[in-house]
């Protein structure tokens, strides 16, 4: 084999080892790049029916269970809410117990570091 042969063949064990990593590294802590699970937070309050108030967004880059805990966290951390993410339309259904404005909501996911727009 000559030079350029080698080095191209060092170059190709170089990417797919990298892509193993990634690969791996997905299959076992997600795909946000973070090694540790997000807890869920369970709302106290489970019954819908002290949640008179529903909107449901449309939310943009749910990727895995970390980035479905993260939306739902960000409601169900706050009294009154009652939030549940749907990843085969990626939307988020938002029970409350008070009138929110859809701005007021989609605020609450910006700030979770996700896009979203109201359906």
């Amino acid at each position: 084999m000559n030079l350029p042969t080698i080095i191209i063949c060092v170059i190709l064990v170089i990417v797919i080892y990298i892509g193993i990593r990634s690969t791996k590294k997905r299959a076992t802590s997600g795909c946000c790049g973070s090694s540790e699970t997000v807890k869920k937070i369970r709302v106290k309050d489970k019954n819908k029916d002290h949640y008179p108030y529903k909107a449901v967004l449309k939310v943009y880059d749910i990727h895995c269970q970390n980035c479905v805990h993260t939306i739902e966290n960000a409601f169900n951390s706050q009294e009154g809410f009652y939030a549940k993410v749907n990843t085969e339309d990626n939307t988020v259904t938002i029970l409350s117990k008070q009138e929110h404005t859809a701005d007021e909501l989609i605020d609450i996911v910006t700030k979770a570091g996700y896009t979203s727009k109201a359906l």
